[in-house]
């Protein structure tokens, strides 16, 4: 062969080499998006297992447009219209969907003991030909207690504090965790973590968070337990007192349930209702 059509031949060789190398990267590439389609598809068909934890603590007294009160309702709507449009997506006779919104520790109050009663929708345990009219009515019973709840505990002024620390050692998995669905908690704190009967510190960590635990830049929260891989948290109106501690707060609580094994977390600033829904939106499809 001589010396020109052996440089024709090599030339042919690695022309046909990078093609078929691109072709392939192009089938593997595709292969990649479509495994996540899958995972997205199925994550999709699961029921959704949404808590929300509320904080019923002097938080409620800040000043600000709109209130606390009616932000954190205004989330607690959004977050039942999702269920409903879960639902509905899943044709509502199948469906097991599911959302709660609780206290803890629960307020030594038997008004708003008797009023937490409408605050859960289980269509697991609704009968199928009741499915629907369950949909239409209960997030009305919702915004209807929850502004009954908030009125009594503003009124009462009986802040007893918010445990978030001990509920995550002790009952999350009661509470929040079922197989073979999203579980999801959705938190409206304003980031501070008290409950008198449980305090504890171990070096620079602590089981609440205080201006003065902030006040020490290595501060961080104590880990209890671990296993809360199949839980998803989206922590929502975090406000310090001092807005320098905003991003120190952030992190302490981000750093705490990774310790503890949350895969999936959110902990965001307060915000305008309509910016939160965004937050919410991006947090639910990822």
């Amino acid at each position: 062969m001589n010396t020109k059509n052996f440089l024709f031949a090599k030339s042919l060789l690695i022309a046909s080499l990078v093609f078929f190398s691109a072709c392939d990267g192009g089938k593997n590439t595709n292969r990649g998006s479509n495994e996540e389609d899958v995972a997205i598809k199925d994550q999709s068909k699961k029921a959704l297992n949404i808590s929300v934890y509320l904080d019923l603590s002097d938080r409620l007294e800040r000043q600000m447009i709109p209130s606390q009160k009616d932000r954190d309702i205004e989330i607690v709507n959004y977050m039942t219209e999702i269920v409903k449009k879960h639902a509905v997506a899943q044709k509502i006779l199948p469906s097991k969907d599911r959302i709660k919104v609780f206290f803890y520790p629960t307020p030594n109050d038997s008004k708003i003991a008797l009023l937490s009663k409408d605050l859960e929708m289980d269509l697991n345990k609704v009968q199928p030909a009741e499915k629907k009219q369950v949909l239409l009515s209960f997030q009305d019973k919702f915004t209807t207690s929850l502004a009954k709840i908030y009125d009594a505990t503003l009124q009462g002024k009986n802040w007893i504090g918010s445990d978030i620390w001990g509920f995550f050692k002790k009952q999350v998995d009661t509470y929040c965790i079922k197989e073979n669905a999203r579980n999801i908690i959705v938190i409206l704190t304003d980031g501070y973590l008290f409950y008198s009967p449980n305090k504890l510190k171990d070096g620079n960590n602590y089981s609440y968070i205080l201006p003065q635990t902030l006040s020490n830049p290595n501060s961080g929260l104590v880990v209890a337990r671990q296993g809360l891989e199949n839980l998803e948290v989206l922590m929502l109106e975090v406000n310090p007192l001092d807005p320098k501690h905003q991003d120190q707060m952030e992190r302490i609580l981000q750093n705490w349930f990774s310790s503890m094994g949350v895969k999936k977390m959110y902990v965001g600033e307060t915000d305008q209702p309509s910016n939160t829904q965004l937050i919410i939106d991006k947090f639910m499809k990822e």
